[in-house]
Order: C-alpha cells, then structure tokens, then sequence
C-alpha cells in the first residue's frame, strides 16, 4: 500500500490556506450585516399570557387578565381560557460574537409584561376575590335576564319566523357563558378563608413561519430588564434550516428600538377585535368607514346586534340585547327599533272576538253562520307579511258579556253554545267602566257569565280614555279598581283573568301598575304593522278583518306562540271545572 508523505513545504502552504480561510471568515463576520441579512433573520413571535390563581399551592381557577384592579373573565379548565395574545416583532441571534453560535436562539419584545397582582399577598388576594365576586354575581345577573329573554323568544317562535336561528345560536352561546360562571362563583365561593392564596402569569411563545401553517414553540431563557426584551430559545434548541443568525443580543435589541408602530399594529390585525368606536367595536362590512351591510356590534356593557346596517345604523333586520334590557327583534330604522313584523301562515293560532256589533249593524240584525266560520281577510289598515292565501280556522272566540253594571249582551248566551256546540274554544269578557266600581263590576261580570270547564280565562276590557281617567281619580284609581276585578274574578272561576289593554295605554299607563304585568296575562291591541313590544298571550292585530259566515268587519287576534305553546297554555290556564251563573 502507498503511503503518503507530505513536505515541511506542503504543511506550510496548507497552514497558511486555511489561515488565510479563516481571516477572511472572521473579516467577514465583524463586517456590518447588510439590511437584507436582518430581515433574512426577522421573525415573529406570538406571545399568549394569562394568570393561574392557586389554592395552597393548587392551580384552581385561571383568568384572562387583570385590569383596572380586576381580574378578567375566569374559567376552571385551563383548556377554555381566552389567553392574551400580542405578536412582535423578533430577530435570531448568536451567543458568541464571531462564531455561527444561534443554537435557535430569539431576542424579542416583552409584550405580556406581568402586573402588580403577581406581588400581592395571600390577604389581598382574599380581598379581591371577594371584590371578583361581587362583579360576578352582577355579570351572572345580567346574563340571567337576557337568557330569560332569549328563552321567551324561543318559546314563542320557531324556525318559521325569520332570524330565528341567529337568536339560537346566540340563546346557546349565552348559555355556556352564564353555566361557567355560575361554576367559577361556586369554585371562588368555596374557597377557605384562611387557604394560602397565590397569582402566576403563564406564558407560552410561539415563532410563526412565513408562509407556513407550522410554528415552533420556545421558552423564555432570559430577560432584558433594561431595555423590556426577552431572550427566547426554541424546544430543540435548533435554528431552522437556511437562516444564518448575522448578530448578537444588542444588535438585534437596537434593531427592534426601530420597529415602529405601525409595522407592530400591522402585526397584531389577526387579534384585533373589530372597529372600535365609543360603545364597544364592530364586526362587519364597511364603506366608507361606516358599518353598511350585515355585521355585529359588541358593547361595553355587554350589549350585542346581529344585523343589517346602513350608513353606521342599524337599518332592516336585526335583534339587540343586553343585560336588564328587553330583546328587541325585528324592524329597525336609522337605530330606532320599529318592532317585529311577523309573517301570517296556517302555522299560528287565529282567534276572534265578537260581541251585539256583529250582530246588529244599525237597524238590520244578522245571524252568525257558525258552519262557514274561517278567516279570509287579515284587516287593510296596516301592512302585513302574509304567506300563502288567508283561509286559517278559528282556534278560539271570546265573546262579550257585560259592561260596567248595567249592559248585557242580549246575543252572549247563544253564541257561547254555538261556540261550544262547533268545537270551538270560547271565553268571556267584559268591558271595563270608569263609572263604577270594580268589585260591583266583577259581581254582575259573574253573575251573567258562563263558565265550563275547558274554556279559556276571562278578559277584563280596560281601554278608557285619558280624560275618563282624569274624571275617575286618575291611573292609580283606575288600577286600584282594575285590581278589585281581577282579583274577584280569579277567586270565582280559579283561574287568572287575561287584562285586555291597547299598546298605547302599556306605554302610558301600565308601567305604573308594574305588578299587574307579571301576575297577569295581557292581551294586546296594536293595529300597526309590527306585533307589540309587551310580553303577551294575544295580539289582536286588526279590527276589520273578514271571517266568512259573520257579516261585517272582526276582530283578529293570534296567540303568541305556535301549537305546542298554545296547547300547553289551555292545559295550564283554562278553567278547571263549571262554575255555576250566580
């Protein structure tokens, strides 16, 4: 075998090759990296923060922020936390001056700095949890009345009506906020007074890679202080390949002093929550920087619309809610909400309510036809959403009695037991008198009324006049003799009376008798084109409407609410058993 034998020539000449390699490497690495070499080691870096409270030394609950000397949401499974997310801008850099020494090290800008509540003690962490219950039980309040909204918007309609689903969707989502925080209350209210209380922040740092779905995790190795940077370094403690770190920890550092603003807003876009303005921020189409399509707004004190808006105000359809407040679906014009327009179909639940006027119509009398009854005509004097053709059967009829102390109505007895005789679900009402008081009302109301089991609960008529109201007494005379009847009838007949009422006198008059509206049912009158705002049981929704088999105009009226609500209702509120006429 050959053997090779090199020169003291030879050695000197590779000697000085590889020296003369190595100045040059060294030259060129104390050369000034290029801008192109700086940006060939920018990358981004995602920062996620939150903090972790521990019970003697348990992590128990964990929370999105503390702000304001609050704490900030709270859940009790860390996998549910909405953590705080910042992106800045980071550089790969070298541990040696000279020598390719990156080993997958970063230096970027602190962005989720800790807050003053990691340095509190055990006491003052009691305190502000007791302060974090305080504005948790008025959170779970305020979610308690809008899910009670939701609910009764649910109950009443079904997918038929037009946003329903939208109204679901946010009915469940409100769900899964008030359920966890009614199980954080639980957990913070079972904590020991006298258990060792502590605050962590939790961060986790993540390098994006430009045009890639693959990130890189990292952990934090140090921090500058002076300058408010972090010195991070991936897992593996590799540099990807084909980037060659150009610069050290203070080169990179006076690299990011130079990120400005914009570049660090431009970064942060994915998490920003939408346009902000003065309530709360939006989340939608634009032009011209005004919100002008479909889109959501979110407010401060928790509010929230769903719908079409134009010029920056909520135009056409759409539904507001937030916390203490009525849901408000339907209609709305330059911000003001209209009401719901509904849309008339066989699925609802028609009724009418007739008295001597259908009867008699000046000197000529007319008989009902009570085998031809069907409604044909919804009334002229609004506009209406009809779909289909009008041919819908009559589910119910009330039919007057009494009025004030004196009047009967000579056609009652013998439209009852037609009403009866065809099947249909019939009740009694009357028609309220400023003229006299309400317990004698109540009396001749009973005494000339029919009542057998099965039918549907009587109706007190109040519509007076504002200057019959002044005459009496005023509102709270009224209501007190209103009361006086309701409250006879009720105890006759066992069953809660219905109060009759127009919209305008739930705007004027009813919000001084606030306990009527939630002991009572009522039935509406609005002749406009959207159904009222109040909670109700009926709608009369026009007074001229066309049933064959009855001549002349009628009163329309729908239940609120659809076959299985309706069912349910004559199971619960109908009249038990009959009553005898005294």
């Amino acid at each position: 075998m050959a053997r090779w034998h090199l020169s003291k020539r030879q050695y000197c000449i590779g000697g000085a090759t590889f020296a003369l390699f190595l100045l040059i490497f060294v030259v060129y690495r104390l050369l000034p990296p290029s801008q192109k070499d700086i940006e060939d080691c920018a990358v981004v870096v995602e920062q996620q923060a939150y903090y972790q409270l521990e019970v003697n030394g348990k992590p128990t609950v964990y929370f999105t922020d503390y702000k304001d000397s609050k704490l900030v949401g709270g859940v009790i499974q860390k996998e549910l936390i909405r953590t705080r997310k910042v992106r800045t801008r980071g550089y790969w850099v070298n541990a040696f001056p000279i020598w390719p020494s990156c080993f997958g090290r970063i230096v970027t800008k602190w962005g989720n700095k800790p807050s003053t509540i990691l340095s509190l003690n055990s006491n003052a962490l009691h305190k502000l949890l007791a302060d974090k219950l305080k504005t948790a039980d008025d959170e779970l309040a305020g979610l308690q009345t809008q899910h009670n909204e939701l609910t009764y918007y649910m109950r009443v309609h079904n997918v038929s009506d037009y946003g329903y689903n939208k109204v679901a969707d946010y009915h469940r989502h409100l769900e899964r906020q008030r359920d966890s925080l009614r199980t954080v209350i639980g957990v913070l209210v079972s904590i020991p007074t006298d258990a060792q209380l502590r605050i962590k922040q939790i961060n986790s740092y993540t390098v994006l890679r430009d045009g890639s779905a693959k990130t890189t995790a990292c952990k934090r190795i140090a921090i500058y202080k002076d300058s408010g940077n972090l010195l991070l370094q991936t897992h593996n403690k590799f540099t990807p390949i084909g980037t060659i770190a150009v610069m050290g920890a203070e080169r990179a550092q006076a690299e990011l002093a130079k990120v400005s603003q914009r570049t660090e807003v431009a970064l942060n876009k994915p998490f920003q929550k939408g346009v902000p303005d003065s309530l709360g921020y939006y989340v939608g189409e634009m032009k011209q920087g005004k919100p002008n399509g479909y889109g959501q707004h979110f407010g401060n004190n928790g509010s929230f619309y769903d719908g079409h808006w134009d010029d920056g105000k909520p135009n056409g359809f759409g539904f507001y809610i937030a916390p203490h407040e009525y849901l408000q679906v339907g209609e709305w014009k330059d911000g003001v909400f209209k009401g719901e327009r509904i849309s008339h179909h066989h699925e609802r639940i028609y009724g009418i309510d007739i008295s001597k006027h259908q009867h008699e119509k000046k000197k000529e009398k007319f008989a009902i036809d009570w085998e031809k009854l069907r409604i044909i005509g919804l009334g002229k004097i609004s506009a209406k959403k009809i779909r289909g053709k009008v041919d819908y059967p009559i589910a119910f009829v009330y039919i007057k009695s009494t009025e004030g102390c004196t009047v009967l109505n000579p056609y009652y007895k013998d439209d009852y037991a037609q009403a009866r005789k065809h099947g249909i679900r019939v009740g009694t009402y009357h028609f309220f008198s400023t003229t006299s008081a309400g317990i004698e009302q109540a009396r001749y109301f009973l005494k000339n009324s029919l009542f057998s089991k099965g039918d549907l609960p009587a109706v007190l008529d109040v519509e007076p006049s504002d200057e019959q109201i002044e005459k009496m007494g005023g509102a709270e005379v009224l209501f007190k003799h209103v009361r006086n009847w309701l409250v006879a009838v009720h105890r006759a007949t066992g069953v809660r009376p219905i109060l009759y009422i127009s919209q305008m006198f739930t705007k004027k008059y009813l919000p001084l008798a606030v306990d009527l509206q939630g002991e009572y049912f009522v039935w509406i009158a609005r002749y406009g084109e959207y159904k009222p705002e109040l909670k109700l049981t009926y709608w009369q929704l026009s007074p001229d409407g066309k049933v064959s088999g009855i001549h002349g105009d009628v009163d329309i009226n729908v239940f609120n609410g659809y076959k299985n609500q309706y069912e349910d209702f004559l199971r619960k509120y109908c009249i038990k058993k009959n009553i005898a006429v005294r």
